[in-house]
This record gives C-alpha cells, sequence and structure tokens, in this order.
C-alpha cells in the first residue's frame, strides 16, 4: 500500500508561538519521524540562544559574563561581529539591555558595544557591565536553517520550515510567498515566487512598544519593512536587520547574492540585486 501523501503538514510550539513545517510528496511515517528530528533541533537550539529562558547557554553567559559557549554560538557571534564591523557598528548583538529598558519605558542607557567582548577560543568574556547579548536578530534564522539540514539528512527532498516569518524552503517546489504590508494588517504588499531558498523579513510592525516609532529593533532608522531572499536563513536574517540598521547600500557589496526589497516609512518601495525578477 503507498503511504505517500501530497502534503504533510506539522506545527509546535517554538519561537514564542508556533513553527510550521511542511513536507511534500512524502511517506507519511517518514515526514512525522523526520519532522520530530526537526523539531528536537529546534527546540535543543532554541535552548542556547533564547534571550527570554533562565537556563539557555545565552542567559547563562549574560548572567556568569564569562562562560565557555556551544560551536553553534561561537558560529553565530562571528557573523554578529562581522555585520558590526560591514555597518560601523549600527548592527550590535550586545545592546539587549536598551531593548529591556524599552519594554519597560525606561530611559535608554547602554553605553557597551561589541568591542567590549573577548573572545578566547570558546571562552566569551562580558568586558563591560552593560553587555547583554541578545541573539535574536539571527538565531531564528540559523535555527531554521539547521531543522531543513535535519530533514535533508532524515531524506526528506522537498519542504520547506516556517519560524514566525523567517522561511526556508528547499527542493524543487514553487511557492507564492506573500510580503506582509507594513501598515495594513490583513494585506499583503508584494508577492514573489521563489523556491530553494531563504526569506527573511525585519520590520517596525510585529514587534513595537507603544507605536511604529519604537519597535524592537534598536538603531533602526527609515524603514518599515525590509526583506531578503538568499540561500542561507541565517545570514539573511541577520542582513535583514543590518541593512535596516545601518541605512546603507554599500553593504550589499559584500552580499551580492542577496536580493532585498526595502519599504521606508512612506511606503517607498526599492529593489536591489534583482529582487524584482521574483515578483
Amino acid at each position: 500500500m503507498d503511504d505517500t501523501i501530497d502534503e504533510f503538514v506539522f506545527r509546535k510550539p517554538l519561537f514564542g508561538k508556533d513553527v510550521e513545517i511542511v513536507l511534500y510528496d512524502i511517506d507519511e511515517e517518514l515526514a512525522l519521524e523526520a519532522a520530530e528530528k526537526a523539531y528536537a533541533e529546534g527546540v535543543r537550539l532554541s535552548r542556547i540562544f533564547n534571550f527570554y529562558d533562565d537556563k539557555s547557554e545565552l542567559s547563562l553567559l549574560n548572567k556568569e559574563r564569562s562562560r565557555q559557549m556551544p560551536d553553534e554560538f561561537m558560529r553565530l557571534l562571528d557573523i554578529a561581529k562581522e555585520f558590526y564591523i560591514l555597518t560601523d557598528g549600527r548592527y550590535d548583538v550586545t545592546l539587549g539591555k536598551i531593548f529591556q529598558q524599552r519594554k519597560k519605558g525606561l530611559r535608554e542607557t547602554a553605553g557597551c558595544s561589541f568591542k567590549d567582548i573577548k573572545i578566547e577560543g570558546n571562552t566569551v568574556t562580558l568586558n563591560h557591565d552593560d553587555v547583554l547579548i541578545d541573539m535574536g536578530s539571527i538565531a531564528k534564522g540559523f535555527i531554521v536553517e539547521r531543522m531543513v539540514e535535519v530533514l535533508e539528512d532524515e531524506g526528506v527532498v522537498s519542504g520547506l520550515v516556517d519560524g514566525r516569518g523567517d522561511l526556508r524552503i528547499f527542493g524543487e517546489n514553487t511557492q507564492d510567498i506573500g510580503i506582509q504590508h507594513p501598515r495594513k494588517k490583513d494585506e499583503m504588499i508584494a508577492k514573489i515566487i521563489v523556491s530553494d531558498c531563504a526569506i527573511a523579513t525585519s520590520g517596525d510592525y510585529n514587534q513595537f512598544i507603544g507605536s511604529f516609532d519604537n519597535p524592537h529593533i534598536i538603531n533602526s532608522l527609515n524603514y518599515a519593512s525590509i526583506t531578503v531572499v538568499g540561500d542561507d536563513l541565517a545570514i539573511a536574517d541577520a542582513f535583514a536587520t543590518a541593512f535596516y540598521v545601518s541605512n546603507n547600500p554599500e553593504i550589499l557589496e559584500r552580499y551580492k547574492n542577496l536580493k532585498v526589497m526595502t519599504i521606508d516609512k512612506d511606503m517607498n518601495i526599492k529593489y536591489y540585486n534583482g529582487f524584482e525578477e521574483l515578483l
């Protein structure tokens, strides 16, 4: 008996809401087993990077101020350092204290920067009292990317993982993806047709405190939304935030493979690196 199904959908809590795994043309038993393994990997990695989990490796580092960290954390810290340099310090994962202050309505002060992190092998030391590392701008993309790797290792050939808007599509299936209007909750401002790619969006409309002018993104400038399409979701995720805070198209020179759509606060749209070809 053929147990192949056209579409298998798996949804469980992760990233504060749900992660969704969709697999195509697959044996149902294989699909469930692969999805469970991918989800387990997502949970494992979230226990490293979760800023809000007191027991995560990241929270323990922020508390203890010096700690031997897992390889996965070190890999993302290297990427974060690169974007810190590319944006002249505007992309900075050490500013978690400012977001905490913003949520509480307090005056925002933090005199630290990425330069206050000391790295020796896998030992990370925080050399300024204000440093609170928050990897929220990159960790979710990395986790979703790793979940896809697990699915492929299990023999899955086609599907997607949706981590609350950070999306990784793999295999030959083509997807129509709607990009949300940053000011109209129930409307799409654009639709792209893609396959085998990573899609990340950074904006002021899903997480903000009081108004769009007070988003969760530290050092934000004049953008309402930025969508990035690339090959690796960790890079696309970080780049979306880095471009959002830098307002500097020159950083595209370092990542010419990324296709980018920006929407400013006046709803003006610009395309970079051939993004318009996806519409």
